[in-house]
């Protein structure tokens, strides 16, 4: 399933499924589930060979739009991640722009088994997309979960199963990519307003073809607001009962929501039964926390039978019962028949506790790095192996939306150390990943109680200066949106009629385009698409006057990898889900009394 190659170039049209047939056949169900599988689906066309076996889905990362990108996943993957997703892909660009193919679907060696994580609404099109991403992923997931602004203008995601003729296209969709494709067809939805309807849905998707559901436990919420507390546990654990008591192949569910720590990784197991935990917050905080569950749950394991082995059973350790504890127990029975039962009882106790622990597959620690957790690294640890892996692969598509995804994982891995350091303000100046290294490597050192090197040093007390300039530029900002609110104000429209208009970032493409045109026509071409962003910045690279002391009022936000079409003044991105804590506030607003605040600056843009 892996490429052979660092980065996968898609081709252009459909592979033709008859040449390919027996090439990519792979090894049938064996036995009884071959004749499961065949019964549970609708029978595939006699030029499709049967449906691929399911990948391992024990611990899987969840597709982000613009978080789960090639070098999250490597590392993801590093660390205990046994599946993931890409980000979310938009199926009809992903079909016409072979440009869009190539940035959405990046890969390497050693990043499999992955799932292209597809939204739309149109059975043709997403077949079309699957087909193309078919022979470079083990599966294809339908977005069902998705609750942002732009999903609902675009009629996917969440609000596409808001009703029953929605539902209804659902569920046309996934018989017409389970009939029609060798690799299996996954799902991701939320809960719908009733538990009967969730349930009633899920058996649908089933029997229409769906090989694998993921479940987030929350509500769908609204276009405004996208969560409503904590995951509804209990109603995944309501699903996987469902799912488990249909006869015929099981379909495996996924337990996805109140996941920020290996501790909660297991309790969502222990709580839902789910056959396994995908995790989105928790592996954006801690890329290794995989890895630190399957570490708890061995370390809980030996704890419960080293008791057990105390109260005198065998099975507990290779060695079996100890012998005196066996005696002990023989002559408490004998002696003390009451407390011989109280001991009996905290036994069976015991070893319940011990067969609901979950069976998870181990992972090496990384060798010569100083560890916690586990044996596994510290997070600013993860974060230098991130910024490497950044360097390797890209981040997104290459360009100069890098450096704001990359700052964006940065910032969630090493939250804490950050905020210790108050380096947080220099974190947000930094405009390249040799910046965010001289920062991440600051971190290490504070953590270790070692000295930052002086080439680091110099580089984050010069990103002090560059915070000024973003400080001045964002009270430039916020003087021209007052004075323009006053105008409209006085004639009598929105606030913000004169800055909503060109407030979309252009794409890659179209700063590429840009440059490419006379001198003379960028200024006409520019303020019909991008009126609120800086020309000189895009067309050149930089702005001399944001770097001055007068200030820059025109937005400087980074090219996004992918055009945001859907919805004007929108831009979905998983590097908005999560709003800075009190605690950043504070440094932020402290460090800027100090002169050394820094912009907030946007997020790039990537899958789903």
């Amino acid at each position: 399933l892996e490429p052979s190659t660092a980065h996968t170039l898609l081709e252009m049209k459909v592979p033709a499924l008859s040449t390919h047939s027996k090439k990519r056949s792979g090894a049938p169900a064996a036995g009884s589930a071959k004749k499961k599988q065949k019964a549970s689906r609708a029978a595939l066309p006699s030029h499709v060979t049967p449906v691929r076996p399911l990948p391992p889905h024990r611990l899987v990362l969840a597709p982000m739009v613009g978080a789960s990108e090639l070098p999250f996943r490597l590392l993801s993957r590093k660390y205990g991640a046994d599946l993931c997703y890409t980000p979310m892909i938009y199926s009809a660009r992903f079909v016409e722009d072979d440009a869009y193919r190539q940035a959405e679907l990046r890969t390497a060696p050693g990043d499999a088994p992955l799932v292209a994580h597809f939204c739309g609404n149109c059975p043709a099109t997403l077949l079309k997309a699957a087909r193309l991403a078919e022979p470079h992923v083990c599966a294809v997931d339908l977005n069902l979960g998705c609750p942002q602004r732009v999903a609902h203008s675009g009629n996917f995601g969440s609000y596409l199963c808001a009703t029953a003729e929605g539902r209804a296209t659902v569920l046309s969709i996934v018989r017409t990519l389970s009939s029609h494709l060798r690799v299996p067809v996954f799902c991701k939805i939320r809960l719908l307003d009733e538990l009967d309807e969730t349930l009633s849905f899920v058996r649908q998707l089933r029997d229409a073809g769906c090989a694998l559901l993921a479940v987030h436990g929350r509500y769908r919420g609204s276009a405004t607001r996208r969560r409503d507390g904590p995951a509804h546990l209990e109603q995944v654990a309501a699903v996987v009962a469902e799912v488990k008591r249909a006869a015929g192949e099981q379909m495996p569910v996924l337990s996805n929501g109140n996941v920020r720590s290996a501790a909660d990784l297991l309790s969502a197991l222990a709580a839902t039964g789910a056959d396994g935990v995908m995790s989105a917050e928790g592996a954006l905080d801690d890329p290794a926390i995989f890895g630190r569950a399957a570490a708890e749950a061995a370390q809980r394991k030996r704890k419960l039978r080293k008791r057990i082995d105390a109260l005198g059973e065998g099975g507990g350790g290779a060695g079996g019962a100890d012998p005196t504890a066996a005696k002990r127990s023989t002559l408490l029975k004998s002696v003390d028949p009451t407390a011989a039962k109280k001991s009996a009882k905290r036994l069976k106790r015991l070893k319940r506790e011990l067969a609901a622990l979950p069976k998870l597959p181990k992972v090496a620690a990384a060798a010569g790095s100083s560890t916690s957790g586990g044996g596994l690294p510290t997070r600013p640890q993860l974060a230098l192996e991130y910024l490497a892996l950044c360097e390797k692969h890209g981040v997104l598509s290459g360009g100069p939306s890098d450096v704001p995804c990359a700052r964006f994982h940065v910032r969630r891995i090493c939250r804490d150390a950050l905020a210790e350091t108050r380096l947080l303000p220099r974190l947000e100046a930094a405009s390249s990943l040799a910046q965010l290294g001289a920062i991440v490597r600051a971190c290490v050192a504070h953590a270790e109680g070692g000295v930052v090197a002086l080439e680091d040093a110099e580089a984050i007390e010069a990103l002090g200066w560059r915070a000024e300039c973003e400080r001045r530029n964002r009270d430039k900002r916020k003087e021209f949106e007052a004075r323009m609110a006053r105008k409209a104000r006085r004639e009598g429209k929105p606030d913000d009629t004169y800055f909503r208009a060109g407030r979309v970032p252009p794409t890659d493409l179209q700063v590429a385009q840009l440059r490419a045109m006379p001198e003379q026509e960028r200024m006409g071409w520019w303020s019909a698409r991008f009126g609120q962003h800086c020309l000189a910045f895009h067309a050149t690279g930089t702005c001399v006057r944001s770097e001055s002391e007068h200030g820059c009022a025109f937005l400087h936000a980074p090219p996004t990898a992918a055009a945001v079409a859907e919805e004007p003044n929108v831009a979905p991105s998983w590097l908005r889900e999560s709003e800075e804590t009190p605690e950043e506030a504070r440094l932020v607003a402290a460090a800027a009394g100090e002169g050394g605040a820094a912009g907030r600056g946007g997020g790039a843009t990537g899958g789903g």
